[in-house]
């Protein structure tokens, strides 16, 4: 049933704050940047969100169970994918283009795992399926070629795309990780041990461009970790768990656009039309070209792959896929 056919209820609430958050987050990373290099911001960020969620999953799920053997090398591989390459790329984009640029190239992370699914799948998806990836890759072009060509080098570009690729790389190892760990559990891991390996390069940008630590930017710093990484990831998952993927994703898909407005409204950034409208095709193209399996022999099974549609701070849920932002 969809959303319009549901009474709004506290937890709606709680998803769309969540989701506000998450886009407000974009502008406050970009304007804690004008005072530290990136690579230094995101390993304190997620040092600090690492170690929150720490507490968080500690205090809910009981005893963090420390990986051992296959485990600790498939959650080493997730920290880096989910959290440091993925960071770094993240706050990398967003000193080198606007947060608007940055926020709806985020969106295209459900585009490349539908895509991938799609590709490698032994099962037949319909044409629906491809007529979605065409139109998200048509919007994502629009997308780079109107904010991207009009106020970014190339570099910046490249970087701004490492982001999506990094988080849809990071959900096909999530499903067997969450097999074994609980969700907050696994994103107090992902999230700590992620920021270790930042931790080196940006004592390393630190030391050769010394970030000015205001008072201002000290409150950005704590709301861009306690606020948009722990707090965030709890209320998702509580969220989650009473509306279902479906409907928590539907309010998910609202991230960019808020983004954009937070941007025009907090920095003055220009909204450009051609960028948003490219925004909006790829989201449809995201909404068709999600692959759903034809069911083989009446299986009600899973197929295992992480469900596509927007991402999830942290560790996702197992429904898939919100990227922090």
């Amino acid at each position: 049933m969809g959303l319009a056919g549901r009474s709004v209820t506290r937890a709606d609430l709680v998803i769309l704050l969540v989701t506000a958050a998450w886009s407000v987050n974009v502008v406050v990373v970009k304007v804690a940047l004008h005072d530290s290099g990136p690579l230094f911001y995101a390993a304190v960020r997620f040092l600090l969100g690492g170690a929150g969620l720490w507490l968080l999953a500690w205090r809910l799920e009981g005893p963090i169970r420390l990986p051992r053997g296959r485990d600790l090398a498939l959650v080493l591989t997730a920290a880096a994918l989910g959290t440091a390459i993925n960071q770094a790329s993240f706050t990398g984009a967003l000193a080198l283009n606007s947060a608007d640029f940055v926020a709806l190239v985020q969106a295209a992370t459900p585009l490349m795992v539908a895509g991938w699914l799609a590709a490698v799948s032994k099962q037949h998806f319909g044409r629906r399926v491809w007529v979605g990836l065409g139109l998200g890759l048509a919007g994502l072009a629009l997308v780079v070629d109107t904010g991207g060509g009009a106020r970014a080098s190339a570099l910046g570009i490249v970087v701004a795309l490492i982001m999506p690729a990094s988080w849809a790389a990071y959900l096909l190892v999530l499903p067997r990780l969450l097999r074994q760990y609980r969700p907050l559990t696994l994103s107090a891991l992902v999230t700590f041990l992620g920021a270790l390996m930042l931790l080196p390069f940006g004592a390393v940008e630190a030391v050769a461009s010394p970030p000015r630590m205001s008072l201002g930017w000290l409150g950005l710093l704590a709301y861009s970790s306690l606020v948009a990484v722990v707090a965030t990831t709890w209320l998702f998952l509580v969220g989650l768990e009473r509306l279902g993927p479906a409907r928590t994703s539907a309010y998910t898909y609202l991230q960019p656009f808020i983004a954009v407005v937070a941007a025009a409204i907090l920095i003055g950034e220009a909204v450009l039309p051609l960028q948003l409208l490219g925004g909006a095709i790829m989201l449809v193209g995201v909404a068709l070209g999600r692959p759903r399996p034809r069911r083989v022999g009446g299986s009600r099974g899973s197929s295992g792959a992480p469900r596509v549609g927007p991402s999830p701070p942290v560790a996702a849920p197992p429904e898939g896929v919100r990227q922090r932002a």
